[in-house]
């Protein structure tokens, strides 16, 4: 793909955290220039169907037709395989919408002050579960505060504590249910949104102390550090699973660097139960699993046989049995066990 601006990295990086709060599998933000261009980010596909979308199939999709006749950034939640808008359009489902298994999409669009157009969708493949009216609500809500604020929060200076800074500082991370901070190398908490801030349990007592923690908090926090310095060397996305012993035991941890705040890392902490399509995904990133890997794995922990996984799932056993060794062979024996560990946990949850 073309490379990106820095405004464009930080829409990646939001996209991201919105297609994770929704548990989509894939996403993609098309921007229609006044000039007539088209710049296309997107993730969870390959790069040649990325581009085949942007610069021949998007002209076919009905999504933005579809979404024209809404309030901007009004989200729409469709199925491809039923909208009489997509199946008019073979070319595009033939071409592109089957072979990529899109089967389940939430769309908005808006207009920038420049005059550009902005269409963003999120999907998720044939056999995962539809997105709820619920999540379309949360995508508006989402792409409401995207709009009227700053993507990424400024993490210096940036003041929660009274009425007139939360209505300044109006953005997506200070109204997130999900606990985020803002923290350096050392684990040194610079900002914290509100959900953060209300969050009790040994993990977050000792997250919140700075010189003061005690010889366990350190061994606690440990995991977190080894997270934090993984993202912020490599300049990427980072993400563990972590153990506690409170009342909500497990968290999935994931660290991304500040784009422009050298040495600074926005932390997610997201809780294991009650979250488990999104905690699947996670664990196709931490164990480089598919998506029907993951599913399978899942599946399996709920006491189903391979044969009635391929009978649910409409494939060969054979395609069943190959997932299966392929789970196998990329987590491989060391981390075989720690894999089942946390996918009954996910079973569970």
């Amino acid at each position: 793909m073309d490379s990106l601006t820095l405004r464009d990295e930080a829409a990646a990086e939001w996209l991201a955290h919105i297609a994770d709060m929704l548990g989509a599998e894939a996403h993609g933000m098309l921007t229609r220039h006044p000039d007539g261009t088209q710049t296309l980010i997107s993730r969870g596909h390959e790069e040649s169907a990325a581009l085949a979308y942007r610069d021949h199939y998007s002209r076919l999709d009905p999504l933005a037709s579809l979404l024209a006749i809404r309030p901007a950034g009004r989200a729409l939640i469709l199925d491809t395989d039923n909208h009489p808008a997509y199946l008019a359009q073979r070319e595009l489902m033939d071409g592109y919408i089957r072979p990529n298994g899109i089967r389940h999409v939430a769309a908005a669009r808006w207009q920038l002050p420049d005059g550009s157009l902005r269409l963003l969708g999120f999907q998720r493949f044939a056999g995962a579960a539809p997105f709820s009216v619920d999540q379309g609500r949360e995508l508006d809500k989402l792409i409401h505060h995207w709009r009227i604020g700053n993507a990424m929060p400024q993490p210096l200076g940036f003041d929660d504590s009274g009425a007139g800074a939360r209505r300044r500082n109006c953005d997506i991370a200070a109204q997130l249910p999900t606990p985020l901070v803002v923290v350096d190398a050392h684990l040194s908490v610079i900002w914290a949104n509100l959900a953060a801030l209300e969050e009790n349990g040994e993990l977050w007592s000792g997250l919140r102390k700075h010189a003061s923690r005690s010889r366990g908090e350190e061994m606690l926090l440990r995991p977190l550090r080894q997270l934090v310095l993984e993202s912020l060397r490599g300049r990427c996305e980072a993400e563990a699973l972590i153990e506690t012993s409170g009342a909500a035991g497990t968290w999935v941890a994931i660290a991304s660097p500040l784009i422009g705040k050298p040495g600074l890392a926005l932390l997610r902490l997201t809780a294991v139960h009650g979250q488990p399509r999104g905690l699947r995904a996670r664990l196709q990133r931490l164990y480089h699993l598919t998506a029907a890997e993951a599913e399978l794995a899942a599946m399996l922990t709920q006491g189903d046989s391979l044969e009635r996984i391929a009978e649910q799932r409409q494939v060969a056993l054979e395609t069943v049995r190959a997932q299966l060794k392929s789970v196998f062979r990329k987590t491989g024996a060391h981390r075989q066990g720690e894999l089942v560990s946390w996918v009954v946990k996910l079973a569970r949850a």
